[in-house]
C-alpha cells in the first residue's frame, strides 16, 4: 500500500531512506523536514519540543510509512 509520504515525496525517497538508515540527517534539508513534520502533526503526532526526541519520532514514523 502506498502511503501519502511515498506519493508526495516520491522524488525524495532515496534521501528519506538514507535518513531512516542513519546515513544522512533529514534536517539538512529543512524545507523537506518541515513539510514532513507538518504532515505528522496534522495526523495527530505530538511533538515534545525536544529536538532530538522529535527527530527520532519523525524517523520512526517515516520508517513505518516508507517500508
Amino acid at each position: 500500500m502506498t502511503t501519502y509520504i511515498v506519493t508526495k515525496f516520491e522524488d525524495q525517497l532515496s534521501f528519506l531512506w538514507e535518513a531512516v538508515n542513519g546515513e544522512t540527517d533529514l534536517r539538512s534539508n529543512q524545507k523537506l523536514y518541515k513539510k514532513i513534520c507538518k504532515y505528522y502533526k496534522e495526523q495527530g503526532v505530538s511533538f515534545t519540543g525536544d529536538t532530538h526526541f522529535d527527530y527520532d519520532t519523525v524517523l520512526n514514523y517515516l520508517y513505518e510509512d516508507i517500508s
